[in-house]
């Protein structure tokens, strides 16, 4: 099996459950990029994917020449390479502002859930990790407001990363207080559903188990 080699088009190399790979598939919806999409296993990867991606990460990105394997990485370079709808702000103090939010999204959420979703991790791993994971996004429920995205009024990358997590929460039976304060969030997720790159962005896996 040659994955690699005369490829003249994007293609993104993705697993069919994981939320960074999600993340990805609802960029290149969003922004309309004509990619192609192979579903690979993570856990048994070919010998040429793990010769540019040595730590097996999925999902990855090749664009003739570049191969990207940081989920981050990839939706930065596919936001600059295709710079319209923008997904990051314009402005310097903005831009970095959206940076922070993301880094903390990063640590508190995004690293808990791949925990939860390694098959390698532990039974006390991954109760610790969902357990921090509801924790931080039930402190976290005073982000989440009346506008239509997540902090903004136009979809941005923060949507990006943030609706795979939160769709996923059931599914890993992670429950959160269903009261006043975490409407907006409820609002939310039931407004991201029915987006039509979010919707593109499932595979027949997601809608099955999701």
């Amino acid at each position: 099996m040659n994955l690699l080699s005369n490829r003249s088009a994007m293609v993104l190399f993705h697993d069919d459950i994981g939320h960074r790979s999600q993340k990805v598939r609802i960029v290149i919806a969003e922004k309309g990029i004509s990619c192609n999409l192979e579903v690979l296993s993570k856990d048994d990867l070919p010998k040429e994917i793990l010769e540019i991606n040595p730590d097996g990460h999925l999902p990855l990105l090749v664009d003739r020449e570049l191969s990207l394997y940081h989920s981050g990485l990839i939706v930065e370079y596919l936001d600059e390479r295709f710079p319209h709808p923008p997904l990051l702000p314009v402005y310097p103090v903005s831009r970095a502002q959206f940076r922070l939010i993301l880094q903390r999204i990063e640590k508190d959420w995004a690293e808990n859930l791949d925990i939860i979703e390694n098959s390698n991790s532990s039974k006390p791993q991954i109760t610790k990790a969902k357990n921090d994971l509801q924790k931080n996004i039930s402190n976290s429920l005073s982000m989440f407001d009346n506008k239509k995205f997540f902090r903004n009024d136009e979809f941005s990358v923060l949507d990006s990363v943030i609706i795979p997590i939160l769709l996923r929460l059931e599914h890993h039976q992670i429950k959160l207080p269903n009261n006043k304060a975490s409407k907006p969030l409820f609002d939310y997720i039931e407004r991201m559903q029915d987006l039509p790159s979010v919707k593109e962005s499932f595979t027949s896996l997601e809608i099955e188990l999701l």
